[in-house]
């Protein structure tokens, strides 16, 4: 762990500063998550909340995202669950998301490590994130992840694929599918949705979707950047 941390620490140091990008980039709506960083000193919190049809589960959540370089950053998020409002504490997480190409590439990549407090199972989770534009107005993102327990053994493979069209500068929809890999107990999941960009640094979202049940979520993200960028 020391080595990894040590590790971590010098690839950050490393980076050369850049621009941060003129429009936030969010992981909501939807499940996928973006390959793009939040760039250097931006913060950036995305939230909203879900509800499920099946177990009639209200799921509020929350992430935060802050950037230490043009290429890497640390999060954490929580989710809450149960039949009323942040009923239960079912997810409390911390990570970083490292971005291996570089930010002005039309193709991007990045890796997400993150680690659940509390999770029962299924407790770490390693992400490949790919990004790429067909066009100015289509693109698409695609995850393939791991998650993984405390003893280090594999407990799932999932993916995600995310297909994004942007009607225009503010307003975009998508549609994606997801699920896990390589197991007997295989999913097909899908959601699609919009968002709006009331300015660039700030995001309305709705959701709807089959996730083992019927759900429907809305939410916001909004970002913080370094004064000297506005």
């Amino acid at each position: 762990m020391k080595r990894l941390l040590v590790l971590i620490l010098l690839l950050n140091f490393s980076f050369v500063k850049a621009q941060n990008q003129e429009v936030l980039s969010s992981d909501r709506p939807g499940q996928a998550l973006s390959s793009s960083v939040v760039g250097n000193h931006v913060f950036q919190i995305q939230t909203g909340i879900d509800f499920s049809n099946e177990n009639s589960n209200f799921l509020p959540s929350s992430y935060f995202r802050y950037g230490l370089s043009e290429r890497f950053e640390i999060n954490s998020g929580f989710i809450f669950s149960g039949s009323n409002f942040a009923e239960n504490l079912s997810s409390l997480s911390i990570g970083a998301r490292y971005l291996v190409s570089n930010s002005n590439n039309k193709m991007q990549s990045s890796f997400q490590f993150s680690y659940d407090v509390k999770a029962e199972e299924n407790s770490g989770q390693l992400v490949y994130i790919l990004g790429n534009s067909f066009n100015e107005k289509l693109s698409y993102t695609a995850n393939l992840g791991i998650n993984f327990t405390d003893n280090l053994s594999l407990a799932n493979t999932f993916y995600v694929f995310n297909i994004t069209y942007s009607i225009n500068n503010k307003i975009g929809l998508f549609a994606e599918n997801f699920g896990t890999l390589f197991s007997s107990n295989y999913q097909f999941n899908y959601d699609t949705g919009v968002y709006y960009l009331l300015n660039n640094n700030f995001q309305l979202d709705a959701v709807i979707g089959d996730n083992d049940g019927f759900f429907i979520g809305a939410g916001f993200t909004w970002r913080v950047q370094p004064k000297n960028n506005y």
